[in-house]
């Protein structure tokens, strides 16, 4: 990749953090940004508002989210985007931010079922909704893994959107996309009983979207790729393990 490309591809970078905060979709040091290049990636840097990001604050990393040049930090967040990436290798870009009423929609847990045949084209028949989990956790790229199976943008509870693209336009603008559905969902539901289009329309939509070589189902095949999840405690085995600190205490008060 030339240092031509290097430098167009910041600039990029500088653009879409500076209009996702023009557009409202971040505050303060929200949102986080990133794009593949040859050897690994360029990021935005860590507590660095998105109004005010210029080129040379960019970042480098490589594929394990190492930085190898730049004067900022990684983002907390990184662990989103390295799953991201490996789990949709198409993936050349990837975007999360807080847009709000999207965001909104993941806090009180409702994906977001796109209802316009144009929507159904760009984004799927599903925003599909991650689970909550800490940042860091190894749910996350599970999560991300799971909602990434069933299309290119999804919300995440707690946490706002993460959209992927071929480019960090396309990946903006599946990310404005949802946020333009969630409004439209919003304002329907307080409006009345909402008009969900034929079964048969929404499959032809989903066939052109897939004809179209956009979606998992396209970049990917049909058959989803398996993925570990990391072992959980099971309820009965975490209420034996409180019974256990229970019955601690109270021997300790015994003694006492």
């Amino acid at each position: 990749m030339t240092q031509k490309r290097i430098t167009y591809l910041k600039q990029a970078l500088t653009q879409y953090s500076q209009r996702l905060d023009q557009k409202g979709f971040v505050a303060n040091h929200d949102g986080n940004l990133t794009v593949k290049i040859d050897s690994g990636y360029l990021a935005t840097p860590t507590s660095v508002p998105k109004a005010f990001i210029t080129p040379e604050q960019i970042i480098t990393l490589d594929f394990q989210g190492k930085k190898t040049a730049g004067v900022g930090k990684p983002f907390g967040e990184l662990n989103l985007h390295l799953a991201a990436y490996q789990a949709r290798p198409d993936a050349q870009a990837v975007i999360h931010a807080h847009p709000p009423f999207a965001t909104a929609f993941g806090l009180t847990g409702q994906p977001i079922k796109p209802r316009l045949p144009e929507a159904i084209v760009s984004l799927g028949g599903l925003i599909p909704l991650a689970p909550y989990s800490m940042p860091g956790s190894p749910q996350n790229a599970v999560a991300v893994h799971e909602a990434l199976m069933i299309g290119d943008v999804f919300l995440i509870a707690g946490n706002g959107v993460l959209a992927i693209g071929d480019d960090l336009e396309q990946a903006y603008l599946r990310l404005e996309l949802v946020e333009h559905l969630a409004k439209i969902e919003f304002y329907a539901s307080h409006l009345g009983a909402t008009m969900d289009l034929p079964a048969e329309d929404r499959q032809a939509l989903l066939d052109k979207r897939k004809t179209l070589g956009l979606g998992p189902q396209a970049q990917l095949g049909d058959i989803p790729r398996p993925v570990a999840r990391p072992e959980q405690k099971t309820k009965d085995a975490l209420t034996d393990d409180i019974k256990d600190i229970i019955a601690e205490e109270i021997a300790k008060a015994l003694k006492q």
